[in-house]
């Protein structure tokens, strides 16, 4: 597929707010509103759960342990966005699981509240993708089945 473009370098035009502006050019606003654009589309899509990989099955009373465990790690990972110096590869990775654990923890409550009206279960199953199997297994010690 080949672009052409019905405007002459460096031609003068006007945006859509009225400015004018060199074409090709982008201004430090415009580039930093299209990255803030970026990552809210990220943030939406990590948010979203894939196709279910694994069921872990909790017991009720471990429950606040692993919610514990994961609030920590959230706090831990979030800590280090705001402290520690990185790339922006680094910290859109460390994004992108604070996303995935935040997704999981809100699986995990969902699972328990719905197995909880039933006051007849010791234990409840959570569905997880392979993102969120890989971040439980890394926080709990899981036994295979």
């Amino acid at each position: 597929m080949t672009f052409i473009s019905r405007e002459k370098k460096g031609k003068k035009n006007q945006d859509n707010r009225g400015k004018s502006f060199r074409a090709g050019q982008v201004t430090g606003k415009e580039t930093a509103r299209d990255m803030e654009h970026l990552l809210k589309l990220l943030h939406k899509e990590w948010e979203r759960s894939g196709r279910t990989k694994a069921q872990v099955s909790l017991k009720f009373k471990d429950m606040n342990e692993v919610g514990s465990r994961i609030a920590g790690e959230i706090q831990g990972r979030q800590v280090q966005l705001d402290m520690k110096e990185m790339t922006f590869k680094q910290s859109m990775a460390l994004s992108k699981e604070n996303f995935i654990l935040l997704r999981l923890a809100r699986k995990i409550k969902s699972a328990a509240d719905k197995a909880g009206r039933k006051e007849t279960d010791v234990s409840f199953a959570v569905e997880m993708d392979k993102e969120e199997y890989r971040l439980f297994c890394m926080l709990v010690k899981v036994q295979e089945v």
